[in-house]
């Protein structure tokens, strides 16, 4: 049984990065955690590997899948056992990575949202942050201003989960 959550075959899918994929239904709406370029396609492709005209698709379809399994095993753990500020790093490095610049737009209170923290332990995590020169914080945008440094201030899980990603996508193995 399908549930009501799932797109149908007829809607297509957006695929943003490991942690979000929305759906648009009939032209009805779709849906981007930040300004840029997103990847899409159409997921009215069979519904088994017998049904593609080549594997290609649905080994791509596969490891993405692989890959957000492992990230949100992964983030749940991280949200579970590390500090704001560990989570804050790692999820700042990771917003970097994908929007392919050390300035992007970023509010609080999105933020306090992907973190599960209240945005006044926000201001206070990406105020200490800014303080250790690690980010500049200011008016909805941040700025990576020492990325060495922020990765030893995020915890494990960003290398992992990056090393994951680049995995099944035969990404690079390193920055």
């Amino acid at each position: 049984m399908r549930s009501s959550r799932m797109p149908s075959r007829s809607q297509t899918v957006s695929l943003l990065s490991p942690y979000s994929a929305c759906a648009e239904a009939n032209g009805t709406g779709s849906c981007a955690t930040t300004a840029g370029k997103t990847l899409r396609c159409r997921s009215s492709a069979p519904g088994n590997p017998s049904e593609f005209s080549d594997n290609s698709q649905y080994d791509m379809m596969t490891h993405y899948a692989q890959a957000l399994f492992g990230f949100v095993a992964q983030s749940t753990a991280c949200n579970a056992i590390h500090s704001v500020e560990q989570r804050l790093a790692r999820w700042l490095l990771m917003a970097q990575d994908r929007m392919g610049s050390d300035d992007f737009p970023l509010t609080q209170e999105f933020v306090a949202m992907m973190l599960g923290a209240s945005r006044p332990t926000v201001t206070v995590v990406a105020g200490t942050l800014q303080k250790a020169r690690l980010i500049k914080y200011r008016h909805g945008r941040v700025t990576i201003v020492d990325r060495e440094s922020l990765e030893a201030a995020s915890c494990e899980c960003y290398r992992a989960t990056t090393d994951l990603l680049n995995r099944v996508t035969d990404g690079p193995s390193s920055h």
